[in-house]
């Protein structure tokens, strides 16, 4: 496989982790649209989510919180790694090749473990609340079309 398409590879797959990993607490510094707790204010406010529903999500977040963390570690130590190899070094194709490998091993972990926290979370809503917010990302995914002019 050529350098180029290695790099890209490992490239991506960091991003597409990223986007699942990064969303875990403590990114940034602030509570934003990506922050756990914010995300559960929001939908506890928006699908008028019960004390005890609310508190069973609380728990599905912390318990994933551990998980999350480590594969954003993980992460972070795989970009490092990329960052320190030396291109003239004889082994750089295939140190960068098990990064890449590496990055989309937890690629595969991340989205599975973002699966399975949304279908918990899932299961403790009413079936009015899931149609409510169904509706809502339909209405994000539109907003999102309309402000990048996509289809």
């Amino acid at each position: 496989m050529k350098l180029h398409t290695v790099f890209l590879i490992a490239v991506l797959a960091v991003a597409g982790l990223s986007s699942t990993v990064y969303a875990a607490p403590g990114m940034g510094g602030f509570a934003g649209p990506r922050d756990p707790g914010f995300m559960l204010e929001h939908m506890a406010d928006h699908l008028d989510l019960s004390d005890e529903q609310r508190a069973t999500i609380e728990g599905i977040l912390e318990a994933s919180k551990p998980e999350m963390e480590a594969l954003r570690e993980q992460v972070k130590a795989n970009r490092e790694a990329i960052q320190a190899l030396d291109p003239s070094n004889a082994s750089y194709d295939a140190e960068l090749n098990n990064i890449a490998l590496s990055n989309g091993e937890l690629a595969t972990t991340g989205t599975l473990l973002a699966v399975r926290v949304k279908t918990e979370v899932a299961a403790v809503l009413t079936d009015d609340q899931k149609a409510k917010l169904e509706r809502g990302k339909e209405r994000m995914k539109k907003r999102i079309q309309r402000r990048f002019n996509r289809d």
